[in-house]
């Protein structure tokens, strides 16, 4: 029997009717054997129906990196979660001939104080309140001083990420397979400061500095934790993967042109 534990959007109406459907359609195969969540480090995949954010919250709670991902969309852009919701029983097909595709996918660890988080986009500081005009933060590569950072915040991304949070504040787009940190600035105070990409083999440490006093960091868009001065939120790359189910036949330049637009001409 094959292991799976499904994880769906319960606030969407298509991410119910596909749970439904998948449910069934799972089971008339007789060959899979659905856990629920409290079994979820026995599976040996997680079925994610939902978006980009369902994902995104799923895989915090991921305890076993060796699990596969396949990740249905029922949204509308879906940039992570590839599979169509009229394709998904291919990949099921697929799996009983054992013949999957998989795309390991890198992410970060960041620690501050006693806490660790992993992050699969990005990691951000960003000003503690509208009424504060900038935050003022340094960054420290392998305990040498990159620079000073003066704006709206700063942006820590993956190349999983680099087409998430950072593309919209003026970031490059990176191929997912590579390991590298890209640094991008949020409206920042001198022109001169630019995005920034880095070998993923090194250790970035990012700090508060005076005139600032507060700032929060947000992990993946969904963890939250306030910092002071004092405080050192560290990051590195995990030496785990995250492992996803890709479409057959899948090119990712096609799914830059079909979700991103990219290189077509808009006018």
């Amino acid at each position: 029997m094959i292991k799976l534990s499904i994880i769906y959007n319960k606030d969407k109406e298509d991410a119910i009717k596909i749970y439904k459907e998948l449910l069934k359609y799972l089971k008339s195969k007789k060959k899979f054997e659905i856990l629920d969540d409290k079994k979820l480090s026995q599976a040996e995949y997680m079925v994610v129906i939902g978006g980009d954010g369902t994902l995104l919250r799923s895989f915090k709670n991921i305890k076993n990196k060796e699990i596969k991902i396949i990740a249905i969309n029922s949204g509308t852009l879906g940039y992570l979660t590839e599979i169509r919701k009229d394709k998904y029983k291919g990949i099921f097909e697929n799996i009983l001939k054992g013949k999957i595709n998989i795309e390991e996918r890198h992410f970060l660890t960041i620690s501050i104080g006693k806490k660790t988080y992993n992050a699969l986009n990005e990691v951000f500081l960003t000003k503690d309140s509208i009424k504060r005009n900038i935050i003022s933060s340094e960054i420290y590569v392998n305990d040498k001083f990159l620079g000073k950072f003066k704006g709206d915040g700063v942006i820590i991304a993956t190349p999983t990420g680099s087409t998430a949070y950072s593309l919209s504040a003026g970031g490059p787009i990176i191929t997912p397979e590579l390991k590298l940190f890209l640094i991008t600035p949020i409206a920042p105070h001198n022109l001169n400061t630019r995005p920034i990409i880095l070998s993923g083999d090194v250790k970035i440490v990012l700090t508060i500095s005076k005139p600032s006093e507060v700032g929060f960091i947000n992990i993946d868009g969904n963890t939250h934790h306030k910092i002071k001065v004092e405080d050192k939120v560290e990051i590195c790359y995990s030496t785990e993967t995250l492992k996803i189910v890709i479409p057959e036949a899948r090119n990712y330049y096609d799914v830059l042109r079909e979700k991103l637009k990219w290189g077509e001409n808009l006018c």
